[in-house]
Formats: C-alpha cells, sequence, structure tokens
C-alpha cells in the first residue's frame, strides 16, 4: 500500500509531466489572445480559441452556455466523484491597448489586455487539460469541468451564469489571476455594485438660458454622491464616468449618461449606498426638469474565504514553486517599472505566501459565485510600480517577462486539481466551511442587469447607447 508522501509524490509527478507537454500551447495562446483583444461581452473569438482548444484535448464543449454567446462550459471525466470547475477569463479593456513594450505605443485596437486575462484563460485551461490526464492516468474519478465566463472587467459574466444555474451541480471552484502577491488566497475582496443614469432632454444652441441642460444634471449628481460618500459612506469607494456627455460647448446635449460604481468590504452598506445614488437621480432630475433612467448592471459581494481550499491551493503552489523569472524577464519589467515609477526600485514578491488575513482591493464576479460554491484562488505577482488597469499592464501581459508568473499558478492549479479528485474529504470539508462562514448571511437572487444589450447587441453597451 501506498503512504501518503508516496501518492503525493505520484500524483505531483504525474501532473507535473503532463503539464509540462502543455507548456507551449499554452504559451502559444498567451500571445494569441493577447493580439486580438476584444471588449467584455464581444469576446467572440478569444472564447472560440479556448474552446477548440479544449475540445482537441477530450473535452466535450457546450458553447453559448446560459444562453451568452461567448460562454461555454466544457466538461471531461466521469460523473461518480466530485465535479470540479476552473474558471477561465478573457476579456480586455477598452482604451488600454499598447504595443508590448517598455513605454506608451498604442496599436490602434479596441482595447488592451490591462488585466492579464489573455494569461488566466489559457492558464486555467491548461491546468483543466493537465489535471483530467494525470487523473485519467491515476484513475481518479470525477468531473473536471472549464467554465469560460465573459464580461469579467465589469462583473457581468459570472452573476448572468450563476443565474442560469451553471454552477448548481459543482462542488468547488478553483482559479487564478495576476497581482502584486504569489500565493494562495483565502480573504475578502470588495463588494461591487454598478449601473449606469441616463438624463436625457432638449438639446439646443449653447447661448439659450433656461434651457433644460442635462449635462449640468449629471454633473451636478456627481457633485452631490461625492458629498453623500464623504458624509454617509466614507469607508466606501466612489466611481464614476461620464458618458455622451456633448460633443462642443454650444450645443447643449439632449442626452447625458453617468456610469456609477460604489465599492467596499460591507455588502450591506455597498448595496445601501447604491439604493441612495438611484434616489438622488430621480430627485435631481426632477429638480433640474429633466429625465432620468436608471439602467443597472451589476452586483457582486466580495469573496467568502475558503481555508479548506486555500491550504490545498497553498500546499500545490509551495511544491511547484515561485514563477521563474529569467534574466531577461526581470530586465523588461524592471524597465517598465521605471517608466510608471522613475523614483522607485521594482518590487516583485519571488516567494510564495498564505493570504488568509486582511482583505484585497479589488471586486471579482465570482465574489458572488463563492457564497454558493466553494472557491480557492492564486495569485502570480507582477512588480508593485506597474499599475493594474493601466497600459503598462497590457505591455507586460504582451511580453515574454508576463509569462512566468501564469505558468507557475496554471500548474499549482493543476496539481491542486488532482489532490481534490484523490481527496474527495477535502471537498465535502470546504463545503461545511462555506455554510459555516455564511451563516448570519441570507443570500438574495443574483442580481443582474443589461441582459438584452449584453446578449444580442454588446456593442450598444459600449457606445453609451444602450436602452433597457
Amino acid at each position: 500500500m501506498e503512504t501518503t508522501n508516496e501518492l503525493q509524490a505520484l500524483v505531483t509527478s504525474t501532473v507535473l509531466e503532463e503539464w509540462a507537454a502543455l507548456e507551449p500551447e499554452i504559451a502559444q495562446l498567451f500571445r494569441a489572445q493577447w493580439e486580438d483583444p476584444e471588449l467584455p461581452a464581444m469576446e467572440y473569438r478569444s472564447a472560440v480559441r479556448l474552446a477548440d482548444w479544449l475540445a482537441g484535448h477530450g473535452f466535450t464543449v457546450e458553447r453559448q452556455a446560459g444562453g451568452l454567446p461567448t460562454a461555454f462550459v466544457a466538461r471531461c471525466g466521469s460523473g461518480s466523484g466530485p465535479v470540479l470547475a476552473l474558471l477561465a477569463e478573457f476579456d480586455a479593456l477598452p482604451g488600454l491597448d499598447n504595443d508590448a513594450l517598455p513605454f506608451r505605443r498604442p496599436l490602434g485596437k479596441p482595447a488592451g489586455h490591462g488585466c492579464g486575462h489573455n494569461h488566466i484563460g489559457p492558464a486555467n485551461a491548461g491546468a483543466a487539460i493537465a489535471a483530467a490526464k494525470a487523473s485519467r492516468r491515476l484513475g481518479l474519478a470525477g468531473e473536471i469541468r472549464v467554465i469560460g465566463c465573459p464580461a469579467e472587467e465589469i462583473l457581468w459574466g459570472k452573476i448572468a451564469l450563476l443565474r442560469a444555474g451553471i454552477f448548481s451541480d459543482i462542488n468547488a471552484i478553483l482559479t487564478s489571476h495576476g497581482d502584486y502577491q504569489t500565493g494562495a488566497l483565502s480573504r475578502p475582496c470588495q463588494s461591487v455594485v454598478s449601473g449606469e443614469f441616463v438624463f436625457t432632454g432638449e438639446s439646443g444652441h449653447g447661448g439659450q438660458a433656461g434651457q433644460r441642460n442635462v449635462l449640468l444634471v449629471a454633473e451636478e449628481m456627481v457633485e452631490a454622491v461625492s458629498r453623500l460618500f464623504d458624509e454617509r459612506y466614507p469607508e466606501l469607494l466612489l466611481r464614476h464616468v461620464l458618458r455622451q456627455a456633448g460633443v462642443m460647448p454650444s450645443i447643449t446635449p439632449s442626452e447625458t449618461r453617468v456610469w456609477f460604481s460604489a465599492r467596499g468590504f460591507d455588502y450591506g452598506k455597498v448595496r445601501s449606498s447604491y439604493d441612495d445614488i438611484v434616489l438622488m437621480s430621480q430627485n435631481l432630475a426632477r429638480e433640474g426638469g429633466v429625465a432620468c433612467r436608471h439602467q443597472f448592471i451589476s452586483e457582486s459581494r466580495g469573496y467568502l474565504p475558503n481555508d479548506t481550499i486555500g491550504r490545498v491551493l497553498h500546499a500545490a503552489y509551495s511544491r511547484v514553486g515561485p514563477p521563474k523569472w529569467s534574466s531577461e524577464d526581470l530586465s523588461f519589467m524592471e524597465e517598465l517599472s521605471w517608466i510608471c515609477s522613475p523614483d522607485e526600485q521594482m518590487e516583485l514578491d519571488r516567494d510564495v505566501h498564505y493570504f488568509g488575513s486582511g482583505a484585497d482591493y479589488y471586486g471579482q464576479d465570482d465574489g458572488e459565485v463563492s457564497w454558493r460554491v466553494p472557491l480557492g484562488r492564486v495569485n502570480w505577482a507582477y512588480p508593485k510600480q506597474v499599475p493594474i488597469h493601466h497600459w503598462a499592464w497590457t505591455a507586460l501581459s504582451g511580453h515574454k517577462a508576463g509569462h512566468a508568473g501564469p505558468l507557475s499558478a496554471s500548474q499549482a492549479l493543476a496539481l491542486a486539481t488532482v489532490t481534490m479528485l484523490a481527496s474527495p474529504d477535502i471537498v465535502h470539508g470546504a463545503r461545511n466551511e462555506l455554510i459555516s462562514r455564511s451563516q448570519g448571511h441570507p443570500l438574495t437572487e443574483p442580481q443582474i442587469g443589461a441582459m438584452e444589450t449584453l446578449t444580442s447587441n454588446p456593442a450598444a453597451f459600449w457606445a453609451g447607447t444602450w436602452i433597457e
């Protein structure tokens, strides 16, 4: 009979052998996704690229899953053991197009991978393929899935898939993301609620007095909501962008849109603050003599921590080891860091950690899912001087220097997946921990808007002309 250490060694060697055979394909997909960035809910080619790759490695692929044109579910294995899912993201960000160089040089593309989703899709899908092949060799029961998740950047796709029942029979979820730290996470991130407010009135000559000026009402709303947050919700963050705000000063616009998001670690306060924004928009529109239409986009809680899965991920990442950057990789990152922060020395996390306390600054739509299905995540580090959601992150995402992090995370995910299939008690423990942690926090139906637009005409969403 094999000892625990012998079994662990066998699992590790089998998984890493299968993963190593896939590494060139994963790296090739990093580049292919980066060269063809697509906006959230418009990732037509990016989703097909990943789905076809999975199908070529023996996965059965359901396309347009949950009624979402760019979503998919890929399955491999038997249903007699745990059902484990890895999440694939593949959308890019508007306005962040850049060449893979350590200076600003846009390429004229509609978006750029300023959040590294060109890495997440191939890394997580590659982990699933390696885990499926290794599990087959080891004779392990269970099913491995890859969920192709559109529109993460607006915290939308996974919530739409959750409402469609895509996560209903999954026992645990694993994922990864680039950040400023390397290791496994079991701690909260921010809850986020967002929506757009459309003010409509009459266009006219800017020299005329007494007009119902929608731009002025929208600007007044931004100021009023900012004061509200300073006074009533100082622990929360308010973010906004004006859309359709006119084209020249001598024309009073007939429509102005404000896209607001409220975010923070207390979901209840974030939800209440957003309700206050909605009420304020109605009052200000009435006072200004204009109309206002609220168009809800999405709502997501922050991560529900799960140490049971987090510890498995940390052990797997520790066996794999931290990212293996070459001297050329480090030189590129140092140059890019200097461009972004010329007065600072590059800081790069080069060890594997366990993050079980504190909280993270970002929001994720799989945060909402984590309250229903146990979820674990690993991060890989970028230099702290390179801002996320920035052209420099796009540059690093397209350069070979950006490969080592997601490749190490992919290996860790593959190893953790097979470890959990080999020890189903881990999955049961993760579920029990979710039940314990979520007690006293009643869940509502997942809240989402823009469904018709983002499934039928997403270009209108990004043009700021959508009506729903």
